[in-house]
């Protein structure tokens, strides 16, 4: 039980990276998965100021969380969800 709760994200956790998620892919350049991850942890890096005591570290296993239920959606609803940040998140609300 330790262990899945390690490997999966809370709700708080979730919602941050559907956030950067969503974000990211509103660039239609971006359409790979690495591409994707690479952006998303560029944009979680300047998120955070430099005097920042706790700056969180990238979590490739909670992106890929997202990706894979990004993944799961229909074509049109994943092309809404490039078009809008909102439609993205309530596409990808937690579950």
């Amino acid at each position: 039980m330790i262990a899945y709760k390690i490997w999966q994200p809370s709700p708080a956790q979730y919602e941050d990276y559907r956030a950067l998620f969503c974000l990211v892919i509103q660039k239609d350049d971006l359409t790979e998965k690495d591409q994707i991850f690479i952006e998303m942890e560029k944009v979680q890096k300047h998120s955070y100021p430099d005097y920042a005591l706790h700056k969180p570290t990238f979590k490739t296993r909670f992106a890929r969380l997202v990706f894979s239920q990004f993944q799961d959606l229909k074509l049109a609803e994943q092309q809404q969800a490039r078009k809008s940040l909102k439609n993205c998140e309530n596409l990808l609300a937690w579950k």
